[in-house]
């Protein structure tokens, strides 16, 4: 996997000072926090020092909080251990949101990556639009005369 750095799982600043920012979890834990010596810094002032950390195991990518004064949590819901992160999962510390990416398991492809044939199993209906209508029930096209619509219709 490390030969193809772009189907490693990715951690995307989705909300917070530093919005934009992806970062490559890797194999070696990864802190996460405010202090400018860990491994992902971010420049939230509510994070602790070495608020969290993520490392990519042969099961899938855990996240664990390590002792932060506000908590770290996943899906809206505080974390107390080690958890697994599943492809979409949101990421909550201090005041900064990281979105988790894993091309490896992702059902979607949110960076136009595409690694495989396009599915043929599944395809949206193609469903015309209804012709937008004037109050008088005539098409919009041909309802424009020009001129304002008057009240009541004259």
């Amino acid at each position: 996997m490390e030969d193809h750095p772009e189907l490693m799982p990715l951690l995307t600043v989705a909300g917070g000072p530093t919005r934009g920012v992806s970062f490559r979890v890797s194999h070696r834990p990864q802190v996460i926090g405010r202090a400018p010596t860990v491994d992902i810094p971010l420049a939230d002032p509510h994070l602790s020092r070495r608020h969290a950390s993520v490392t990519l195991t042969a099961d899938g990518v855990v996240l664990m909080d390590l002792g932060s004064t506000n908590g770290t949590w996943l899906n809206d819901r505080r974390i107390a251990g080690p958890e697994y992160l599943t492809d979409g999962d949101v990421i909550r510390i201090g005041r900064t949101d990281l979105r988790f990416f894993d091309p490896g398991l992702a059902r979607t492809d949110p960076v136009g990556l595409r690694f495989s044939a396009p599915r043929t199993d599944h395809r949206r209906p193609t469903v015309p639009l209804p012709i937008a209508t004037s109050p008088a029930g005539r098409p919009a096209a041909e309802a424009w005369s020009g001129e304002p619509a008057l009240p009541g219709g004259r």
